[in-house]
């Protein structure tokens, strides 16, 4: 049997599979109301424990969602990448956060993507939570990104429960994120795999004993030059990356970042920077200072100082007149009294 929570604002559903074969189908469906936040005793009084696997999915209040343009459609690509163009977007470190996404537009030239993040604490408290009550899900997904897709970003209607009964069906054929990635990830299956080889761990150990010790030696002896290669690979790796902390698989990862840095090389060759940059500072006043500037194939992002809210609204108004698709995307005082803003816009592109 398989378990699929559905985690609502004032709800907690629980649709119970049952799969033969290829076929899930659904044998029961309980709810229980929740007053405010998800608690022990709300899971108590509704989930069944004796459950193969487990799925959660997540209101989407508690995602924070990001829509992103790339120049490429390939998936992996876009997985390497997408944490590079949601930093400065996000709020805090984008290190902090689980990101996955679904592909809003795709096409030769590029797609649009809805990221979807999830602070990595806020995770953690959630498998506690379900641990305590004997559960533990093996992917933490949002059926409202399957049911309204592009128009998650707008407010959405509540939908009938036959409706997102379905949607589950589709998600355990099909999940459409799963935020339970790297350090995050279900290792349950593993940990029963590790059971049901242990005997047969004891049986290789003996067997390689008598080998004997030559062999033993030879593999201590592979292990440790391994071990300093590895040392060696990650040592490259920090010093051409020293602002990565985490090094999973070095490899991997450098071909990563290496691919990443192409791809904005790409974008930003035959960019007018200097010309955006005079066309920005023909409109900045004296009471606003320009921090930073970043550029992607459509978007261009300033952040700065002012000395109050109204002076970057007259900042976003002026920006009209040369630029188009201009918002402000964040806004707030910082301790020295100043305004600390981000400005998003597009360059406007004269036909021929």
């Amino acid at each position: 049997m398989i378990s699929f929570i559905d985690w609502t604002e004032g709800k907690l559903s629980q649709y119970v599979f049952e799969k033969k074969g290829s076929q899930i189908t659904l044998s029961e469906t309980l709810s229980v109301a929740l007053d405010d936040e998800l608690t022990q005793s709300s899971l108590d009084s509704l989930v069944k424990t004796d459950m193969e696997r487990v799925y959660l999915s997540v209101p989407v209040h508690l995602l924070t969602l990001r829509e992103l343009s790339f120049p490429f459609s390939d998936k992996n690509k876009i997985k390497d990448t997408i944490s590079y163009e949601l930093e400065g977007i996000l709020l805090g470190d984008v290190s902090n956060y689980s990101i996955d996404y679904i592909v809003k537009e795709s096409s030769e030239h590029g797609s649009n993507v809805l990221a979807a993040c999830m602070e990595k604490e806020k995770i953690r408290d959630i498998v506690a939570l379900f641990l305590s009550a004997g559960l533990e899900p093996v992917a933490i997904t949002c059926i409202d990104l399957r049911l309204f897709g592009k128009d998650i970003l707008f407010e959405n209607p509540p939908l009938e429960e036959e409706t997102r009964t379905e949607a589950a069906r589709e998600e355990l054929t099909h999940i459409s994120i799963d935020l339970r990635q790297d350090e995050l990830a279900y290792k349950g299956a593993i940990e029963r795999i590790k059971k049901s080889l242990r005997m047969t761990g004891v049986l290789i150990v003996l067997l390689l004993l008598i080998l004997g010790a030559d062999m033993i030696v030879k593999l201590i002896s592979l292990k440790k030059e391994n071990g300093t290669v590895t040392q060696e690979i990650n040592t490259l790796y920090r010093n051409t990356f020293p602002g990565e902390v985490k090094i999973i698989d070095a490899v991997r990862q450098f071909k990563g970042n290496l691919n990443s840095l192409m791809e904005k090389k790409k974008i930003l060759v035959g960019m007018p920077v200097l010309d955006i940059l005079l066309n920005i500072s023909k409109h900045k006043k004296n009471n606003i200072t320009l921090n930073e500037l970043k550029l992607d194939e459509q978007n261009i992002i300033i952040k700065g100082d002012a000395l109050s809210f109204e002076n970057v609204d007259e900042l976003k108004n002026a920006l009209l007149l040369s630029f188009k698709d201009v918002r402000v995307i964040d806004s707030r005082a910082s301790p020295d009294k100043k305004i600390t803003f981000s400005i998003i816009m597009r360059e406007k592109r004269h036909e021929i």
